[in-house]
């Protein structure tokens, strides 16, 4: 038994608000099919973050009802649970999934229907929960019993410190059920492994391309793809297949010598997009002297002949003027510590107020937002 896990595909993303960006998700998500197929599994898992959007763009579903009956062709079914990205953010919303579910492409696992079993391997599913719902979620996990080593349980959680969404992930990886052969993750985009005490293996498959530039770094160490889970004997093992997906690189351009720092780049890179199937897209960080915009602007206009798309990611010749009053922010720090940091050193809130409003930010479920408010204003 051979079973293809996929997460985060984001399907509809258009990154940096480009056409070809959209497009290169789309021949990612095909490439996965051609792998599916050409390994012969016998099914394909999905964790979540299916599409970007929970109302995705009409072309993204399209892609999908396409691919998927390429795999229906083959008789390779798709189980799948819903990502924060495909949850309704009303009430009265659906999971885009359904659609795909009414056209007999997938199966989707809920809080409701949350057990498929695949000839002799169970596989055990819960679509995303939020920060308020953590409480059911524990639950419900609590309750999870498999049979047998040869069962997946399927998630997408920020689990600490598997998946470090910092004063927002949902569970500890203590809160994680024991039993189980292996344990699936979406909503990190790094691909993980790790042993729980017990022997059961978690995985992290990450996303097929890179969604964000925070992922950078983990794209250059461990690439982008899929994971194949071998259930061939009674414990699982697994292996990565990559996808071939269009580079994102990150290059420093010291300003104190930008002509001959951008010429040089244009000969590296020139050496290097002969063995790229896509130009890649340049971060660039600028270091040194600051500079007049349109001298910088002017002379980067060159890196179009070895780049699809470049852009400033870090402007570093410019000063920053620090007050007293504005906490210390590290180069490293993620946008959620930043306002954590504001939260509690300069507006003076107490961490777990802080978390609160912190939650609220990020929710766009109106109903959550809701119950957040309520909580943070004492009523709940």
């Amino acid at each position: 038994m051979r079973i293809l896990h996929v997460s985060d595909t984001h399907l509809g993303k258009r990154q940096y608000d480009k056409d070809f960006r959209e497009e290169d998700i789309y021949d990612t998500f095909r490439q996965i099919i051609d792998i599916a197929i050409k390994e012969r599994v016998d099914a394909v898992i999905h964790t979540g973050d299916f599409f970007d959007k929970n109302e995705p763009p009409n072309k993204a579903i399209l892609v999908a009802l396409k691919e998927l009956k390429r795999l229906k062709e083959k008789e390779i079914p798709l189980i799948a649970i819903a990502g924060d990205h495909d949850s309704p953010k009303r009430g009265s919303s659906i999971f885009p999934q359904r659609i795909l579910e009414e056209e007999g492409l997938l199966i989707l696992l809920d809080h409701q229907n949350n057990y498929y079993k695949l000839n002799d391997v169970e596989i055990f599913g819960i679509s995303h929960v939020p920060l308020t719902g953590v409480k059911v979620l524990k639950e419900k996990l609590e309750k999870m019993k498999s049979s047998s080593r040869k069962s997946i349980l399927m998630l997408h959680q920020g689990v600490n410190p598997l998946l470090p969404y910092q004063y927002s992930y949902q569970l500890e990886v203590s809160d994680l059920p024991k039993g189980f052969g292996i344990i699936t993750l979406g909503h990190f985009h790094d691909r993980i492994k790790h042993v729980l005490n017990g022997g059961t293996l978690v995985e992290v498959a990450g996303s097929p391309d890179i969604i964000s530039v925070a992922e950078l770094e983990g794209y250059q160490k461990n690439k982008k793809g899929v994971t194949v889970i071998d259930y061939s004997t009674s414990e699982p093992s697994i292996h990565y297949i990559n996808t071939d997906i269009r580079p994102q690189l990150e290059v420093t351009i010291n300003t104190n010598n930008l002509e001959k720092e951008v010429e040089s780049l244009i000969i590296r890179l020139t050496s290097l997009i002969n063995g790229y199937t896509k130009k890649p897209i340049l971060h660039i960080i600028l270091e040194g002297t600051p500079r007049k915009k349109n001298e910088i602007v002017n002379k980067l206009r060159d890196l179009s002949k070895v780049s699809e798309y470049y852009r400033i990611a870090k402007d570093n010749t410019s000063y920053i003027d620090e007050t007293k009053n504005n906490p210390k922010v590290s180069p490293t720090s993620s946008l959620d510590e930043m306002i954590m940091d504001y939260l509690v050193k300069v507006a003076k809130y107490t961490e777990s107020n802080a978390k609160l409003v912190l939650s609220i930010l990020k929710e766009e479920n109106e109903d959550e937002v809701y119950k957040l408010l309520r909580k943070f204003a004492g009523l709940d």
